[in-house]
């Protein structure tokens, strides 16, 4: 495979490695991007490179809500003056707002619906022709509150969006305390881009990769092999702790863990229960 320059560009954005190691590494990789940070990790050379590639470089999440439903639309642009433009504004509250009025959890269906006595594909068309920039809808979440309280951040603009869901049993004697705990968590979220709400549900594949990194960095230290595997759980223990929003400490208050925050707060409005249900997090280019 040919390694071009946008090639070599783009492993250099995701992993902060010079030019030429960029170029030396993709080779090796024979061009495939992900095997060539893997590689680069297992050499010592950068940290963990999470970002995928991009559709584009701008726009925004919107949000919507209708109901108990909560949608999610996460739109693309080119350039940071079209994700400020007003007709890019209303088409994205417009397919939000179809999404959550007509519980839409998929792209096509989105595109489908009628807006504006057509349809946001055929509002699209025209505004893409409009503005002369790729735009689309790249994915779209759905959200009910049924059975506990969400809540939603957008930050940087809307480079960011998330959703978090609380689910309980009982009456809270004060369901805006729980929301405001569901803030707080999607703040954290935004911040901290866990891949998993506990650690169960973490795929093995994923596990399996962090090992493999974690072994060849134990052996290029000069780990003994009889104490590898005894580093690399603890070492996995630790990773899982990072990137499971219910296992972290919480963010505001760095002592204490979400597990005991979401505790206190059950107690504090008489329910039962009190957890995590799952969180939406979209970003720009992920």
């Amino acid at each position: 495979m040919a390694i071009t320059a946008a090639l070599v560009k783009e492993l250099r954005e995701k992993t902060g490695i010079g030019m030429m190691k960029c170029k030396e590494a993709l080779k090796e990789a024979d061009g495939d991007i992900e095997v060539a940070i893997a590689n680069l990790r297992k050499a010592g050379a950068a940290v963990a490179a999470k970002k995928a590639g991009r559709e584009a470089t701008e726009g925004k999440v919107f949000f919507a809500t209708s109901g108990t439903q909560t949608a999610a639309v996460e739109v693309f642009c080119e350039t940071e003056p079209t994700s400020g433009n007003a007709d890019y504004i209303a088409f994205g509250e417009g397919a939000a707002k179809n999404a959550a009025e007509s519980s839409l959890a998929d792209v096509d269906a989105v595109l489908a619906s009628p807006l504006n006595g057509t349809t946001v594909q055929e509002e699209l068309n025209v505004l893409v022709g409009r503005i002369t920039e790729n735009i689309g809808i790249k994915r779209v979440a759905l959200v009910s509150e049924e059975g506990g309280a969400l809540a939603t951040y957008s930050h940087m603009g809307g480079k960011i969006g998330v959703i978090v869901k609380l689910k309980y049993s009982g009456v809270a004697s004060d369901q805006s305390s729980i929301v405001a705990v569901a803030k707080d968590l999607s703040m954290q979220v935004a911040a901290t881009a866990p891949i998993a709400v506990r650690s169960e549900e973490v795929s093995q594949d994923t596990i399996a990769k962090e090992r493999e990194i974690y072994v060849e960095l134990a052996r290029k230290a000069g780990t003994k092999e009889e104490y590898i595997d005894r580093q690399i759980e603890g070492k996995l223990k630790k990773f899982l702790k990072e990137v499971c929003l219910a296992e972290q400490m919480f963010i505001k208050d760095t002592k204490k863990p979400v597990a005991d925050l979401l505790k206190e707060t059950a107690v504090a409005n008489g329910v039962e229960n009190l957890e995590i249900e799952q969180f939406i997090r979209f970003e720009l280019g992920k």
